[in-house]
């Protein structure tokens, strides 16, 4: 065996070197060590401490001089086993760490009708409360008989919406279940609508060929839930 053999559980080329060759000495004073391991003696003393720090070497104090031992083999195992266990432990914990700390944040455009449709039916598979503001109407202008077949749907699984739009079309309002709804003055007009349910917030703008930003972010979600819950205060039912 070599001190590269060694090195390999963990030892450094140094302190494989001084416990390969206290092996072969049994029991030895530093100077000796030196002398079988090729080894300064500055360094020897160093790894001899290290060595004893991670219990392959021993030492008794005779004549005022320490003689060090080398401590059997079978140490390298428990050792190993030592550290493996650890290295489990730390993983172990870095996993929950990364499974909780861990954000997941996704943004997606999504183009066209169908598209628009693609993030309304997530909002029936979400099952989570959904908050409107902005677009004026314009899903139901767009998707006249789809609108009012998913508003039953979407009253059927219980979710809940409310809903921010300005004066303007308070006269317009068709009456659905599970939908509160309240008003701000024209000049708060916003053209694009912004929905925000469970951890996404999406941003549709109503072009002739309408288009989509969905950004799934808590992060997103709690600033955007700020602003809604502002101009929900400052809105007439």
């Amino acid at each position: 065996m070599n001190s590269e053999d060694l090195q390999e559980f963990g030892l450094s080329n140094t302190e494989a070197k001084v416990y390969l060759a206290l092996i072969q000495l049994n029991k030895s004073q530093a100077g000796n060590i030196t002398k079988k391991s090729s080894v300064n003696r500055t360094n020897v003393y160093d790894a001899l401490e290290r060595l004893i720090e991670k219990g392959l070497v021993s030492y008794v104090t005779e004549n005022n001089r320490k003689v060090f031992e080398a401590v059997s083999p079978d140490r390298l195992k428990i050792t190993i086993e030592e550290k493996q266990k650890k290295l489990l432990n730390v993983i172990k914990e870095l996993n929950e760490k990364y499974s909780t700390d861990k954000t997941e944040e996704d943004a997606s455009i999504y183009r066209d009708k169908n598209g628009i449709k693609t993030i309304f039916e997530d909002i029936l598979k979400e099952k989570k409360e959904l908050f409107i503001y902005g677009g004026e109407g314009k899903f139901g202008e767009m998707f006249p008989f789809y609108y009012l077949q998913w508003s039953e749907r979407r009253a059927k699984l219980g979710i809940r919406q409310k809903i921010i739009w300005t004066e303007k079309v308070r006269g317009k309002r068709k009456e659905l279940r599970l939908i509160e709804m309240k008003f701000l003055p024209e000049s708060y007009q916003f053209p694009s609508m912004i929905l925000i349910y469970g951890d996404k917030v999406v941003t549709i703008v109503w072009t002739e060929t309408p288009f989509a930003f969905v950004i799934k972010s808590k992060e997103a979600v709690k600033s955007n839930m700020h602003f809604f819950n502002l101009l929900w205060d400052i809105a007439k039912e």
